[in-house]
């Protein structure tokens, strides 16, 4: 008797407890540990949804109005992924119920061992978040304060790149990454690097730092996230070497941060050490939050201002070389608006809406975080897309992974997604604009990225200035093109793979006014 009662109440539970998104079925005790993607993920996560996220059928006959592809599910020994593919969605779980969504995952190898859990990024939502995202909005809050503020700043890092490319084109991608972490130390500690020197040890670092973040932080880098338990294991025992490097990477960023409080060169500038002194923050605060700063631009991490860094310049000059008739089209209407006189300016963006749009393609077309951070879910969500849809269940402490490189590269919202072509965002001929990406690719809810409008203003500064004074194109080897690659490397943060290309001044008059920019 015992035994069928408490059969049935299974049976009953189950009836009313509401299915995961679709997904494919896992195995016995480990799930579908097969199914999640060692690389690439946000290139599985789509083929996923066109696979499983099918229109699922209740024992009603009422079929859910979601879309083929816009939600599915994982399970790995008892975690849940929520994968959604949809912007509309996203914003439904991610802004809509954002109370319920705004937890970060917990990583035990990354976070508790490695100390990154003091970085915004994982922080779980609370006062901290709280009052670190409010620093960040009165740092970067709105254009006419970052102009005031970091204008001058950044002119002058931008023109410094431009000589040191015109002296080295062939060294065009570690220029890049130079700049933008020149421009971020800066701003955060009011550092210059040594101009004298190819590695600026301050510098290297940082760069050390966030490679680590980014590999500690990729999607099945340690069995200890996928098992926590394993925490516990002993370092002398077999299998236990991860307690070593968790070792290594923790003493090498609690370095860094430590060191960048006082680092040498420090100067009265408008860095968040000494805005977080005047107003009385703990030191723990000062320290993360300028390190979140540094950290976000240069090498581009999810919620960490300024967003768009190294990543989306390199996809800039693949972008040139691969479509001159776009960097064309754009130096036209420089040389139009702006003249040949002077490079432009964050004055002149209103007047070049070409030169906008193909910044707003760069954000669209190369994605640096693929993924996003994923969320956590607090509670148990019943989700309901829409009059008579099929409810889901969202269960407690699962991730919300919203895959951005495919809302993005979506045909039903953006034509030919894989073509680079910036007047999609032009209204032309009676056809509209289409969907701004800037509302997709700095994140979503509670943990959308603060640095949102300076990451589009130095975007903006720095494609403009070298389109008004360089060509960029395909290298000639030997007679042969060599045709960059399209692909992007795979990680938490994701670059352009590895290319070469051709950097020249468009003429005399151009390098005479690079050599003039900057004194």
């Amino acid at each position: 008797m015992t035994i069928a009662a408490i059969t049935f109440a299974y049976s009953f539970r189950r009836r009313r407890t509401p299915p995961l998104p679709p997904g494919p079925r896992g195995l016995p005790i480990v799930g579908n540990i097969l199914d999640v993607p060692t690389s690439h993920p946000w290139l599985s996560f789509a083929k996923l949804g066109e696979i499983w996220g099918a229109p699922l059928k209740l024992q009603t006959g009422i079929l859910t109005n979601i879309r083929v592809g816009e939600i599915s599910s994982l399970t790995v020994l008892g975690q849940t992924m929520i994968i959604v593919n949809s912007l509309e969605i996203a914003e439904d779980l991610l802004e809509t119920h954002g109370v319920n969504f705004s937890d970060r995952p917990v990583l035990p190898m990354a976070g508790e061992l490695m100390g990154f859990n003091n970085i915004l990024t994982l922080v779980q939502y609370g006062d901290r978040v709280k009052r670190e995202r409010k620093l960040y909005h009165q740092l970067f809050g709105n254009s006419t304060s970052i102009i005031a503020r970091f204008g001058p700043l950044l002119t002058s890092e931008v023109h410094k790149f431009l000589q040191s490319l015109l002296g080295k084109p062939e060294d065009a991608l570690k220029l890049i990454e130079r700049m933008t972490g020149a421009i971020t130390l800066r701003i955060a500690y009011g550092y210059n690097i040594d101009p004298d020197s190819e590695q600026d040890v301050f510098l290297e670092m940082f760069n050390t730092s966030v490679s680590n973040f980014s590999r500690a932080t990729t999607p099945g880098a340690s069995l200890v996230d996928i098992i926590p338990a394993l925490r516990y294991w002993p370092e002398w025992l077999p299998g236990g070497g991860f307690h070593t490097i968790a070792k290594e990477w923790s003493s090498q960023i609690h370095r860094t941060v430590d060191t960048s409080c006082e680092p040498p060169g420090l100067q009265n500038l408008p860095s968040p050490q000494i805005y977080l002194r005047e107003e009385s923050h703990e030191e723990y605060l000062i320290k993360w939050a300028a390190f979140a700063i540094q950290g976000g631009w240069s090498r581009h991490v999810r919620e960490q201002p300024p967003t768009q860094g190294a990543a989306q310049i390199k996809a800039f000059f693949r972008a040139m070389s691969l479509y001159p008739e776009v960097q064309a089209a754009a130096q036209k209407e420089i040389d139009t608006v702006v003249g040949t006189d002077r490079l432009p300016d964050i004055s002149d963006r209103e007047r070049l809406p070409y030169v906008n749009a193909l910044c707003k393609e760069i954000l669209r077309f190369h994605v640096s975080v693929p993924t996003a951070a994923p969320h956590r879910a607090r509670d148990d969500f019943v989700y309901h897309r829409g009059e008579g849809a099929t409810p889901m269940l969202i269960p407690k402490d699962s991730l919300v992974i919203p895959n951005i490189w495919k809302m993005t590269h979506d045909p039903a919202r953006y034509a030919n997604p894989m073509v680079f072509d910036p007047t999609r965002f032009l209204e032309t001929n009676g056809k509209a604009a289409e969907l701004d990406p800037t509302r997709i690719s700095f994140g979503f809810g509670r943990r959308i990225c603060p640095g949102k409008l300076l990451g589009e203003t130095i975007l903006f500064l720095t494609c403009s200035a070298i389109l008004s004074v360089f060509d960029i194109s395909k290298v000639r080897e030997n007679g042969i093109i060599i045709e960059p690659p399209l692909g992007q490397t795979s990680g938490t943060m994701s670059h352009p793979l590895p290319f070469k290309c051709s950097v020249e001044p468009r003429n005399d008059r151009a390098a005479a006014l690079i050599r003039s920019a900057y004194p």
